[in-house]
């Protein structure tokens, strides 16, 4: 099956995250197929809108664990780990630098590197079921991809600790009332597809493309302009995959018990 859908419908491309089975943990052939369709679509001049969206009942419960390919990262020598850790932020920049307006709709669970995409893309609707957070502290994990700098600026200083120091996910209306959604949509995830895609071929026919992305670029250069500043953020992950508490709390979460921590 294939796990990355690309439909056009007039000037709207729309992507659909389709491992509903796995409830669209990204596999490292999904992350990878997520960058090189917007690498094609950046020198595509008929699309106007990117629709992003998922197949089943969650977004995306981030990165797949039990992706054997994900879980060579960790076993690869330190140089070459450091290399394929640059995944997710290419991830974020491939999404960040599509000259078309993204649209994100989001159900169900959208959590680690599901979020991250979700705060790279420009818009975001929410279903009235939508879990979004950062577990990785609790998997003993910091966050990276670059995302952090996002994260500041759609929901300030304060409200960015909480979220990756208690690791605790946000109900649909939190999302809307921090400022991540910008509609709440009931009805389920019929209703969520149907309003984004009414949404996307209303702004691809209603706004002029190239003041769009200019648009788009002003206010991604403000968003990002901390983001230099965590460049260390994959030298920061790889330290605290190293640590005992990381290897413990991944082997509870995989076994379905609560994790021991030691501070090591």
């Amino acid at each position: 099956m294939n796990n990355l859908l690309v439909e056009r419908s007039e000037h709207v491309v729309t992507l659909t995250l389709n491992r509903p089975e796995r409830r669209n943990a990204m596999s490292r052939a999904l992350l990878d197929s997520m960058i090189d369709t917007c690498e094609a679509l950046r020198a595509d001049s008929f699309a106007r809108i990117v629709v992003i969206r998922a197949a089943g009942t969650d977004f995306s419960v981030g990165v797949d664990l039990k992706d054997p390919e994900n879980a060579k990262i960790s076993q690869a020598p330190l140089g070459e780990r450091r290399r394929l850790l640059q995944l997710g932020p290419r991830l974020m920049a491939a999404v960040q630098m599509l000259p078309q307006t993204t649209i994100c709709a989001l159900q169900g669970q959208c959590l680690g590197g599901a979020s991250c995409l979700a705060l790279a893309c420009d818009l975001r609707l929410a279903g009235s079921d939508l879990r979004f957070g950062m577990p990785e502290v609790l998997r003993g994990m910091t966050m990276s991809w670059r995302s952090v700098p996002l994260m500041v600026e759609h929901f300030g200083p304060a409200r960015t600790k909480e979220l990756l120091l208690t690791g605790r996910s946000i109900d649909a209306h939190e999302a809307l009332a921090w400022g991540l959604a910008n509609r709440l949509i009931t009805g389920g995830v019929e209703a969520l597809h149907r309003a984004t895609q009414d949404w996307a071929h209303e702004l691809s026919a209603t706004v002029p493309p190239l003041a769009a992305t200019m648009v788009k670029d002003t206010v991604n250069a403000i968003a990002n302009f901390r983001t230099p500043l965590v460049h260390m953020d994959t030298e920061q992950y790889l330290v605290a995959q190293a640590t005992e508490d990381h290897r413990e709390s991944v082997a509870a979460f995989l076994q379905k018990r609560t994790p021991s921590f030691k501070g090591e």
